[in-house]
């Protein structure tokens, strides 16, 4: 056993060079020979076999000694020196083939080479170098490694560099693990919240999106001025949209308004805080994830936004076990004893859902204040019809859920006392596809013959012929403490895509979740329907179990297919912008006339008005309830004219057959109120959709607004719609609108019918406003499109 003279390395005793460093070894050094007796003196020398000492001759003796000795030093220098050429001639080989083999990198470490380097590809879709592919390579070369990621502005998976490595140079393959960093895409970094706004400009900015800054206001208890209080995506949280970005809330204090700072307080606190304000308080449920049980989540108004006085909701968390008390509609008490409805569309899951790959749902919580108890209505940005709602439980025409006796004989996920429920979409679970028309199954009264609807003839015959139930939106909702398990083991879910799932990462608990039915995943999403008593297999029965089955789900809860809840209160697009200095001071909206030579390039830009204001200008003032960009006077080239106000008061509408109403105060439309592409839901839509007051419904039998809404069955009880009025803007390229076959634009237009009319396409050189019908109208006309005047 042996060690290396020059890194301490272990070695065999056969071994001529060191395997860890390379370097030749040593012989070990001649021995100096054993000192001699003096000559003439008398010596014992050992006898064989241990037989004690025998004298001789001393003199004869070193005589003898000494020829021996000189002829054994002339012995030994010969050798020596044979020995010594060897050792050179082996070194000198030794060294060149140490030389060529440590520079093969067969010993003495290997380079970290540049991505260039490694002779990989670029990826064709993002033209970056992936952190995987450089990865296997370093792996090939013997090197082990450690993957780290990061947000940058480079796409998801992009290698970005090493940590504490210097390509180029050599590193041992036994050393460290070489750790590779990668991008995850762009995102908010971990800490962000809570930093004063100029230390992470920087830092967000480098991320490759438009970073936004909102003042939002927090109570003068809250944060500091001038803190990052929020931002969306959250901390630790990639970017889903890069054309939105990033948004970022900076603190603001005042006295008059909703502190941000509301969110997070236990709901108790919360509501005594803000009664003491002078606020009329409503307490309202909510699910949220399991941090946020019995704190505030939300509010109405807005976290973070100004209010002085008058109703305020407050939104508290709750887990699946307050789904029951939430969906009652309380105001059912009364004296005589009667007991509280169980309200189909009272739904506590009002916020937006994404995926982690970035699909997100949007449910619309509509909340009306009355009798001290907030009601809701919850509609999906993923249906497009403006009277569709969600619901909980199907109950025909009657909005409460039965109870009681029939509590455990229904199909609805909800009865099963798992915690979970469904959404289902109000108008695909009540209508019978017939033709291009539908039959109501809760009407009774109807049915389809050869795809035409006709009128039962009181003989009893309800069998049908060209009928269909078509697949619709359904979406399975799992509060937290949800009984996810039992309702994948009862057979719930397709179990194709439950053992597909098992495969995948199981889902978070800690949020809400939906899964979306997946039509693309279906064979069949169409199937006929022979009699009007049929079960629709889409939707859960609303009649006893054995009476329906529903066709199983598709895909089955995992990380990978679930929608998570996304806590995020803040209205965005209704808060104001925060200015950062360049300085690093932060000036929210007030300006410093001190560095007036240094003003941005948009206080240079000329002022905004109807005539240069741009599609995307326009869209920011709408939504924020300021119409002034597209307020002035709108005549069709018969001259009949509409004025809109800079508030969206719409007058002139009374001689329009499908406005009927000389005033409206309009407002534009989300996708919780049916829009199907109002530009805050598709930025490159060409065009916004306002919708009037609920208080423009009239019906035959004399209600109007809210009641006759509330009470119509069949169209023919409406005798005039609330306005709904398209907005298209100047340069709009809207000629896929009249193209054969095409997809209606907005709900209420039917397809492209051109070839029936000789008519002329809207002109799209200036902006016009086009009313829309409840059903059936054609694509803007130019003989029918009210152009903006000025």
């Amino acid at each position: 056993m042996k060690f290396c003279n020059s890194c301490g390395h272990r070695m065999d005793d056969d071994d001529v060079f060191c395997p860890e460093c390379g370097s030749p070894t040593q012989p070990a050094p001649l021995q100096p020979a054993p000192p001699q007796p003096a000559q003439g003196s008398t010596s014992s020398v050992p006898l064989p076999n241990g037989q004690g000492e025998s004298p001789f001759n001393a003199s004869a003796a070193t005589t003898a000694n000494t020829a021996v000795a000189t002829a054994a030093q002339v012995h030994a220098k010969k050798t020596l020196i044979i020995i010594i050429a060897s050792i050179v001639a082996v070194a000198l080989v030794a060294t060149g083939i140490g030389f060529g083999t440590y520079k093969a990198q067969l010993w003495g470490g290997k380079t970290v080479p540049n991505p260039a380097d490694l002779g990989i590809a670029k990826s064709n879709k993002t033209h970056e170098f992936t952190a995987a592919d450089v990865e296997a390579s370093l792996h090939k070369r013997g090197f082990k490694t450690i993957t780290k990621q990061t947000f940058s502005a480079k796409p998801q998976g992009s290698f970005l560099n090493y940590r504490g490595i210097d390509p180029g140079k050599r590193y041992g393959t036994n050393n460290n693990p070489v750790t590779i960093i990668a991008s995850l895409g762009p995102g908010i970094p971990k800490g962000t919240s809570g930093q004063p706004a100029q230390n992470v400009t920087a830092s967000l900015e480098s991320m490759g999106v438009p970073v936004h800054y909102r003042k939002v206001i927090v109570s003068d208890k809250g944060p500091k001025e001038g803190t990052v209080v929020a931002s969306y995506p959250t901390d630790g949280q990639a970017v889903t949209d890069t054309n939105a970005g990033i948004n970022v809330g900076v603190a603001e204090h005042g006295e008059d308004g909703i502190g941000y700072d509301i969110v997070g307080l236990e709901k108790n606190q919360a509501q005594q805080q803000y009664a003491g304000k002078g606020f009329n308080v409503i307490m309202m449920p909510r699910f949220s994830s399991k941090k946020m049980l019995g704190k505030i989540v939300d509010s109405d108004p807005k976290p973070g936004t100004p209010a002085n006085g008058g109703n305020l909701v407050l939104f508290y968390g709750i887990d699946a076990s307050g789904m029951d008390d939430a969906a009652i509609d309380r105001a059912d008490y009364t004296s005589s004893g009667v007991p509280p409805t169980l309200f189909a569309t009272n739904a506590p899951v009002g916020g937006k859902y994404c995926t982690n790959s970035g699909k997100c749902i949007t449910f619309n919580e509509k909340v009306d204040v009355s009798g001290g108890r907030g009601y809701t209505t919850v509609t999906s940005s993923e249906i497009s019809d403006q009277y569709s709602f969600l619901a909980f439980c199907h109950s025909g025409g009657d909005p409460g859920c039965p109870t009681g006796s029939q509590y455990g004989e229904r199909g609805e996920l909800y009865y099963k006392h798992l915690g979970a429920f469904e959404l289902m979409d109000s108008t695909a679970m009540n209508a019978i596809t017939c033709g291009t028309d539908s039959v109501g199954r809760s009407a009774g009264d109807e049915r389809c013959v050869n795809g035409q609807v006709v009128q039962l003839d009181g003989s009893g015959d309800t069998s049908m012929s060209g009928a269909t139930y078509n697949m619709g939106p359904l979406y399975a909702y799992f509060p937290v403490n949800a009984k996810i398990k039992n309702v994948v083991d009862s057979g719930y879910f397709d179990k194709d895509y439950v053992a597909e799932a098992g495969k995948q990462k199981p889902v978070y608990t800690s949020r809400p979740f939906l899964i979306s039915r997946d039509k693309s995943l279906y064979k069949t999403t169409s199937v006929n329907v022979p009699d009007l008593k049929t079960p629709n297999p889409f939707i859960p029965e609303s009649l006893k179990k054995d009476n329906g089955t529903l066709v199983p789900m598709k895909p089955a809860p995992s990380d990978q297919t679930a929608y998570y809840l996304i806590e995020d209160p803040l209205d965005w697009n209704s808060l104001p912008e925060f200015t950062i200095e360049k300085n690093g001071g932060n000036s929210g909206n007030k300006s410093d006339k001190s560095d007036a030579g240094n003003s941005s390039k948009a206080d240079a830009q000329p002022q905004v008005t109807p005539q240069n204001a741009t599609p995307d200008q326009i869209t920011a003032a709408a939504e924020k309830g300021d119409d002034s960009l597209i307020a002035g006077k709108y005549c069709t080239n018969d001259g009949h004219c509409l004025d809109l106000s800079k508030t969206g008061q719409l007058t002139g509408g009374a001689q329009e057959s499908m406005l009927g109403i000389d005033s409206t105060q309009l407002t534009l439309s989300t996708a919780s109120e049916g829009a199907t592409s109002a530009r805050n839901v598709k930025p490159d839509s060409q065009f916004l959709e306002f919708r009037g007051s609920v208080n423009d419904y009239l019906c035959k039998n004399g209600t109007s607004g809210q009641a006759c809404k509330n009470s119509y069955h069949t169209t023919p009880e409406v005798d005039r719609w609330p306005a709904h009025i398209l907005y298209v803007f100047k340069g709009s390229d809207t000629s896929s609108w009249y193209a054969p076959n095409a997809t209606p634009p907005v709900q209420g237009f039917t397809p492209n019918y051109s070839d029936r009319y000789d008519r002329t396409p809207a002109k799209t050189d200036r902006a016009y406003i086009y009313p829309v019908g409840w059903h059936m109208t054609v694509s803007p006309f130019d003989d029918g499109a009210y152009y903006f005047q000025g």
